[in-house]
């Protein structure tokens, strides 16, 4: 990409980052919001996610900060206000790259935000030819009716509360995603999520079983998905992934790369306690 050409494409990751969480957000059941009580603002540019039950920084989290130019030092507070209404002790801010950033970086030093685990974003162009990986395993677009197979996988990666069940089973049936599972024989042992905007694919909600790791599982699913955001005629394919670090699991990163993907980005991770 040329300089102008990554410019604006961060600005429309931002900008489909945030869309596709404010309609994951909408998704919860009414029923099932009483209990969590989710609280989401615009506060400036950014986009605040709020879970009054929960701890964890992926749920109380802000994004876009400044993809649009629009932070303030004001902003910031707005945002720790948000928080602290809500007698929460901890958050985190996702910062995207641009004009911004060094400024909201030294923002937040100044009110006591300490680094935390961030993304790398990484791209594809969707025009380029997608590899056929090696798999003993078999690739299908999930149906409706495979939806609660999907969440029983991504509750058993990734610890997910029995309790965000309902939540989890809205976002498999929304017509927002297209899934795809990875069977051997006839169990379902990993899945992948591809949302299109436009001409922009991301690719999420990947996890395998542990005992079908390093089968290819995730490899298929990632070409399945290339290959649907191709039919879609999506120009560029984006994904976000742990930034590489000694001793951290790197699966994710590495199967990206054997795909054709590549690092555009790191987006650092701030996060805010209660002192």
């Amino acid at each position: 990409m040329t300089s102008a050409t990554l410019r604006r494409f961060l600005r429309r990751v931002e900008s489909m980052s945030i869309s596709g969480t404010e309609g994951h957000w909408a998704l919860i059941p009414p029923q099932l919001a009483k209990k969590l009580r989710p609280r989401v603002a615009h506060i400036a540019d950014a986009y605040v996610t709020l879970l009054e039950t929960s701890d964890s920084l992926r749920m109380n989290r802000v994004i876009g900060l400044g993809s649009l130019g629009q932070a303030t030092e004001r902003s910031i507070d707005e945002i720790i206000a948000f928080f602290r209404a809500a007698r929460l002790r901890r958050f985190s801010i996702l910062l995207c790259p641009g004009p911004q950033s060094e400024a909201i970086t030294r923002w937040l030093r100044a009110r006591g935000f300490q680094p935390g685990a961030g993304h790398a974003l990484m791209a594809r162009d969707g025009g380029e030819p997608i590899p056929r990986p090696p798999s003993s395993l078999r690739i299908e677009r999930a149906r409706r009716d495979d939806a609660s197979t999907m969440v029983s996988i991504l509750q058993r990666c990734f610890s997910i509360p029995a309790s965000r069940e309902a939540w989890s089973l809205a976002a498999a049936n929304s017509p927002r995603y297209e899934h795809f599972l990875a069977y051997h024989g006839k169990k379902a042992v990993a899945v992948g999520s591809l949302r299109v905007e436009d001409d922009l694919g991301w690719l999420g909600g990947a996890a395998t079983l542990t005992r079908w790791r390093r089968r290819g599982a995730q490899r298929g699913l990632i070409a399945a998905r290339l290959r649907s955001a191709a039919r879609q005629e999506c120009d560029w394919v984006w994904v976000e992934t742990a930034i590489e670090e000694p001793g951290r699991p790197g699966g994710s990163r590495r199967n990206m790369l054997a795909m054709g993907f590549e690092q555009v980005c790191e987006k650092p991770s701030w996060i805010w306690t209660l002192r």
